[in-house]
């Protein structure tokens, strides 16, 4: 037999059999899609559902990305009303300052000034403030904080000025006992105190605050000085010295009150 007919003959053989097996499963097709049908039903119900959680999802997924966004906003809002505050509140305390030196020292305030450099060179103790002519500020004008005199504006600029503080060797105060009656001079007595002069008759003694007082009438009187740290009588008795520690710390100092001239 040649190969040609012997693959006829498998194919007929092939063809006979698939046949006969689709006679004989016919019968068994409508069962065999019944006992199918309940694994398949829920194919439909299933594949709309899962749709549907994508959808979820997704929408789920964008309100969080604009929490997101609204969280963002939300904190840059509560930064800049912090700002705000800090800014106010500053503003408050410069403002209770300035009420408190009107109160207590002297009615004329002129401004709050920044306290922007030092001039320390040598011997000069002087301050430069933030504040100039076009602000209002003039040679001669008294310079003070809460806690005491602090000097003199002796140059001015458009807007900076020079104050010559107390515990400059130029400086000179009119100063008088806080208990007890008599006047005096008080000059800077480089580096941290100033160095006061009285008559003999003058009573002074450690621990006494001095206070701005004629006779120089170049500040407001009652404005505090210093405190008394060390009494002598020099000349024979003829004057009485007082070392006295200036109240204000001027390294420390970020703003000072100008106050109207006398």
């Amino acid at each position: 037999m040649s190969e040609t007919a012997l693959r006829r003959l498998l194919f007929l053989l092939l063809l006979a059999l698939g046949l006969a097996l689709a006679a004989l499963t016919r019968p068994l097709a409508p069962r065999v899609a019944l006992l199918l049908s309940p694994l398949t039903a829920p194919l439909p119900t299933l594949g709309h559902r899962l749709g549907e959680n994508v959808r979820a999802g997704l929408a789920a997924l964008m309100n969080r990305q604009d929490l997101y966004g609204e969280n963002r906003t939300l904190r840059a809002k509560v930064a800049a009303l912090e700002a705000e505050n800090q800014r106010l509140r500053l503003e408050v305390e410069r403002l209770s300052r300035a009420l408190r030196v009107r109160q207590e020292q002297a009615p004329g305030v002129v401004a709050v000034a920044p306290v922007v450099g030092e001039d320390l060179s040598g011997l000069y103790r002087r301050l430069v403030i933030g504040l100039g002519e076009q602000d209002g500020i003039r040679v001669g004008m008294p310079v003070t904080a809460p806690e005491g005199l602090v000097g003199l504006v002796v140059e001015v600029e458009a807007h900076r000025a020079l104050v010559r503080t107390l515990l400059d060797p130029e400086s000179q105060v009119g100063v008088r006992p806080e208990k007890a009656p008599g006047r005096g001079v008080a000059r800077g007595a480089p580096p941290d105190r100033v160095l006061a002069e009285f008559p003999p008759t003058v009573q002074v003694a450690p621990g006494e605050l001095l206070l701005t007082g004629a006779p120089l009438g170049l500040f407001p009187a009652g404005i505090p000085v210093g405190r008394v740290e060390r009494v002598e009588r020099v000349q024979g008795g003829l004057k009485l010295r007082a070392w006295a520690k200036p109240l204000v710390e001027l390294s420390l100092l970020e703003e000072v009150i100008v106050l109207r001239p006398l």
